[in-house]
């Protein structure tokens, strides 16, 4: 048993001081591997450890072996460093880019810029042109939920997935129904909006069937 838990420390020492040597923070590491940074702070506290596939990934990301990871010391650890940032070094430059996260919510505001900038200009020609104007911000409506729907599911916070997903895809369905609504409104199916509340409760089942791994 105390053998197991030598080994925990062992491998919590190591990717504590081998992200720090990368000048790496925890988050950054995190979005790195796909995890959130709680679950980063858990294995460099030891108390809990990444699978053996992250363990691969997490080698791979640092040039090493996952060997490395259990050894107590390493005579070596420096060359193996170096080695590894002299064959890879714009790898390494760009694992050490800190707006790496920041630029994920920059792409995902600037689709959703660009499709209200798209209504924007839909809006001013039917203005222009005597016609209906109010239609392009209807339906850019659905488009920015869909669009978030999209976002968090490729880059959305693990230990938060389920929970966005839910607000996701819940504006999504309303927002739906609304630009249906608003499209139809001459033949009155307005009424059509209480189909919302059946399928918020069937977005919030669905969220439950399957948990996205920390």
């Amino acid at each position: 048993m105390s053998s197991g838990i030598d080994t925990g420390r062992i491998i919590a020492k190591n990717i504590a001081e081998m992200r720090k040597s990368r000048g790496m923070t925890q988050a950054g590491l995190a979005e790195q591997l796909g995890y959130s940074d709680k679950s980063v702070s858990k294995w460099e506290r030891g108390e809990g450890l990444p699978d053996l596939l992250c363990m691969k990934r997490i080698a791979d990301l640092f040039g090493v072996t996952v060997d490395w990871f259990f050894e107590a010391e390493h005579t070596d650890g420096n060359e193996i460093c170096e080695a590894a940032s002299a064959d890879s070094a714009q790898e390494t430059e760009a694992v050490k880019v800190p707006g790496y996260v920041t630029s994920r919510t920059a792409v995902a505001l600037l689709s959703i810029a660009g499709v209200w900038m798209l209504a924007a200009v839909v809006y001013v020609v039917l203005k222009l042109c005597d016609a209906e104007a109010a239609l392009p911000f209807v339906i850019a409506l659905p488009v920015t939920a869909l669009l978030c729907v999209i976002f968090h599911a490729l880059w959305g916070s693990r230990s938060h997935f389920r929970q966005g997903m839910f607000a996701s895809v819940t504006l999504l369905i309303w927002t739906l129904l609304f630009m249906i609504c608003w499209i139809c409104r001459a033949y009155n199916l307005w009424i059509l909006m209480i189909l919302g509340f059946p399928g918020t409760v069937v977005a919030a089942l669905s969220c439950r069937v399957r948990k996205r791994a920390e």
